[in-house]
């Protein structure tokens, strides 16, 4: 923990230091910056496993660990936010995926108090590959639950019902965040690249624009864009989800007021 404290101290000069979008930091993006470097998202990981695609993302490198520029950092979370706000002005919807240990429990908490589409399971493949057969088996699943729900599955056998609920339970695992996805979302947002790439390679072969936090171990050209920092950190994630949640807060605000601006006057 020392050493950890120590390697924080000494690149912290140098992370402020950096530039972003060729200019120095607005006090502003210092104290960004700063936010995000105590919440350990700077760490990369071991020099002998980057993937030189992301040497363009590193400051430096401190006892073999990379250090992630967080000047770049910031820019790319930026370019996140104007990326989601236009996705959600023009109509279209988004899913977040978070499936590994760091990411899920976030990602749930953030759809079901954003409203928005999630996957923090396993990913289903075809899910945006073949998503007819996917909407498919979420419409069955609603309807499983609404029979439950208004007793029409009471006629059945007491044995049925077992199994009709052990379906339901299954089921839900799988599609409880993405029930409101009626139609291909216009955006993935993905937390942590590591053991999502499926998602990624959904998205990109059928042209879905994609968004990932990725760590110096992974491909950038996965996505559309890449936001590198430490995605293995609960803390590292959270200080990162910040921003995402952020602009779904505010294209959500504008949604709102298009609509009362639209509304019809008496």
């Amino acid at each position: 923990m020392e050493e950890i404290k120590n390697i924080a101290n000494d690149i912290a000069l140098d992370v402020m230091d950096t530039p972003v979008l060729e200019t120095p930091l607005t006090p502003e993006e210092s104290v960004a910056v700063k936010g995000l470097m105590e919440a350990g998202v700077f760490y990369g990981q071991n020099h002998s496993r980057t993937n030189p695609k992301m040497n363009q993302y590193i400051l430096t490198s401190k006892g073999n660990v990379e250090i992630i520029d967080l000047a770049k950092t910031l820019k790319a979370l930026v370019k996140a936010q104007n990326m989601i706000k236009e996705k959600m002005l023009a109509g279209e919807q988004i899913i977040l995926v978070g499936t590994t240990p760091a990411g899920k429990e976030l990602v749930k908490g953030l759809g079901d108090k954003l409203g928005v589409s999630s996957v923090t399971e396993r990913w289903l493949g075809g899910t945006l590959t073949n998503f007819k057969t996917i909407s498919d088996r979420v419409n069955y699943f609603k309807k499983l639950k609404a029979d439950a729900a208004s007793g029409a599955l009471d006629k059945y056998t007491k044995k049925e019902r077992v199994d009709f609920n052990r379906e339901i339970n299954k089921l839900n695992r799988f599609f409880s965040g993405i029930e409101s996805l009626d139609k291909l979302p216009g955006l993935i947002i993905i937390f942590g690249l590591k053991g999502n790439e499926t998602p990624a390679l959904e998205a990109k072969k059928i042209g879905i624009k994609s968004i990932a936090f990725m760590n110096t171990g992974s491909n950038p050209d996965a996505v559309n864009l890449a936001i590198p920092g430490n995605d293995s950190n609960p803390k590292s994630l959270v200080a990162l989800a910040a921003y995402i949640e952020k602009a779904i807060l505010e294209a959500k605000q504008e949604l709102a007021k298009k609509v009362i601006v639209s509304a019809p006057s008496n």
